[in-house]
Order: C-alpha cells, then structure tokens, then sequence
C-alpha cells in the first residue's frame, strides 16, 4: 500500500470500510494528519485509533460537506454494496478538486476467479462459501469503466498477484485484486 500510494498527498484522509483501522499507520507515514473512519461495524471502530470515527450506512449519503478530503481510501468494500455508483458519486463529492482516490476489490477476472469458476466457488460474479457478503464483484475492465463513468481520472493500475498462497507472475488484468489510483476531475459533467 505504502508504494503504491506513495505520491498522494494531503493533510485529510477518508478510509472507507476501515474496521480496526489496519491502514492507519500506513496513513501517517504518508503524511495525513487527520484519519476519518467510515464502518458499518461499531465494534471494529472501538478498535479504531483514527482521529474521527463514524459508524454509517455505506449505500446512503456520506456526512460530509463538499470538497472536504484530499484523499479516500476504499479498500476493498465497494464489492460488499449494492449501491456502488451512489458510493462513487458519493466519494467525488467530498473528494476535493485534484483529491485523491485509492481503491480496491477483488477481480472476478483474476487467475484465482478462473479456478474458482471451474471448480464452482465462482458463479454469477459471486464467490459461494469464501465470501457470502460479496454482493458484485468487478471484472479488470469493467472497473476502470466504472471509475471513468465516475468523472475519475485513472493514474495508476495495478493488481495484487496471489494465487491460494503463491506470488506468480500474472498479466496485468489477471491479478485477484484491482488497485486504481484515480484522481477527481476539477468538475463532474
């Protein structure tokens, strides 16, 4: 994480889906002073060592004014909504101009995803006995559409190579996670 963002920069952070804030430390050494927490998860958040913790509804509007973060983190939560057009439209509202955007989530075009769709554990775009909580889960492609459609700016993509406990060397799009470094757009047509 700490590479692949290590370019960002800002004062104040947005850490969607952050649980027991494990990106916290990371977050610091990149320089933001100021860690907001968004779970769903009030429990995880008492773990929590963020400056401000929130315990909301992911799919509803954010409490937050406009123009308000320089960076959000949302790793790997956006595959656990329904509504992940009404979180992207949520993130650029509260992203400042020029903000910055990490995001994450698993790819269903992964080497991974394509053993787990022989074998059954991957049908429909859902991971069946791994992850039941998964309500879509992107393909490489349709992810950067995704991000695009949202007025996003893509800097950098990348994505993590594991295939069940082995680093291999894989295509870019072949990865079992996309991460996207996107940038928000002075304004949003």
């Amino acid at each position: 994480m700490k590479d692949f963002a290590k370019n960002i920069s800002g004062n104040s952070v947005l850490d969607i889906g952050s649980g027991i804030g494990i990106f916290n430390s990371v977050l610091r050494e990149l320089g933001f002073k100021k860690i907001v927490a968004l779970d769903n998860d009030k429990k995880t958040l008492e773990i929590n060592t963020a400056d401000e913790k929130y315990s909301i509804n992911l799919e509803k509007q954010l409490p937050f004014p406009n123009n308000y973060f320089d960076s959000v983190f949302a790793v790997e939560i956006i595959e656990h909504l329904e509504n992940r057009k009404q979180l992207l439209n949520e993130i650029y509202r509260v992203l400042k101009p020029n903000g910055y955007l990490i995001l994450t989530t698993p790819n269903k075009d992964s080497l991974i995803a394509r053993f787990d769709k022989i074998i059954g554990r991957l049908v429909d775009g859902k991971w069946i006995g791994h992850d039941c909580s998964h309500k879509y889960v992107y393909g490489f492609k349709e992810l950067i559409k995704e991000i695009k459609n949202s007025k996003f700016a893509i800097l950098r993509i990348s994505t993590f190579c594991l295939f069940y406990g082995l680093t291999i060397l894989t295509g870019a799009s072949k990865g079992r996670s996309v991460w996207i470094l996107a940038r928000k757009t002075n304004h949003k047509k």
